[in-house]
């Protein structure tokens, strides 16, 4: 496993310690690149680093901090750091949300995320959300690796296995590869997933503790800040798109006037 990720959208790989230049960039590295670290560059507050850019390893320059938010993280379990991968994948795939989920060839790919859950459907059904058929697919594919995330409630609505994780959580199921608690149990971190309420009917934690059934949206958290965690999921801007989830001065997910409801605990 590598030494480190890149913890910001996009990082400039530099030959030398000058981020006013252009001439000494190597490339753009992106959130949840892996890297090497090398150690401590000769000009304080940069970092020497490996990191493959266009298929080729390159060393260079990174800023140890931008806008006071470290660039790179540690490595945290192997477990979620699968997850996080492939959840990064997709991001990629889709061009960093600008792929749209109308267009060849993100349709398809779209298209690959509803037939995992045995769904004859693409990215040029517009209407049909397809955010629980990405979270399902993600997860589905980290299972490849960790086979804990196998038993997860695939599905094509987000509150199923919203639901599927509280239960689970209630009943202390050692097998389940997430728990879900209320935003105020527990804290935030990469590797887990949020979620979310949508429309105007105002469904909470109980309604998912319930089953109920409503309009519901996930994300999978793949950078955690001491503010705030950036999180990526589908169907976001029509694509896979990153966004960003505040947290509260204690720490914890902040619950967005309501509209956010779950934390579902990576158990991996």
């Amino acid at each position: 496993m590598p030494d480190k990720f890149v913890d910001l959208e996009a990082l400039n790989l530099r030959t030398t310690p000058n981020s006013s230049s252009l001439a000494n960039r190597i490339g753009i590295l992106h959130l949840g690149q892996p890297v090497k670290e090398i150690g401590p560059a000769s000009t304080t507050g940069w970092v020497e680093i490996d990191a493959e850019i266009e298929g080729a390893t390159k060393r260079g320059v990174v800023k140890a901090e931008i806008d006071g938010l470290a660039s790179l993280r540690e490595t945290v379990s192997k477990a979620r750091e699968a997850l996080i991968a492939e959840a990064i994948k997709e991001w990629l795939r889709f061009k960093q949300g600008q792929g749209k989920e109308f267009v060849d060839p993100f349709s398809g790919f779209v298209g690959e995320m509803w037939q995992a859950i045995g769904l004859d459907l693409d990215g040029k059904d517009r209407g049909v959300p397809w955010s629980a058929a990405a979270i399902s697919f993600m997860v589905r594919n980290a299972g490849n690796t960790f086979p804990k995330y196998k038993n997860f409630k695939f599905a094509a609505a987000h509150s199923k296995y919203m639901h599927d994780s509280i239960k689970k959580q209630k009943a202390g199921d050692a097998n389940a590869p997430f728990w879900g608690f209320q935003l105020f149990e527990k804290r935030p971190e990469i590797g887990d997933i949020v979620g979310q309420s949508r429309g105007s009917q105002g469904h909470g934690f109980q309604d998912a503790e319930d089953g109920r059934s409503f309009i519901s949206h996930c994300d999978i958290i793949v950078s955690e800040r001491p503010d705030f965690v950036l999180a990526i999921g589908g169907n976001v801007k029509q694509s896979v798109s990153i966004s960003r989830y505040e947290k509260t001065p204690g720490g914890f997910i902040d619950d967005n006037d309501g509209d956010t409801i779950i934390l579902m605990v990576n158990q991996a």
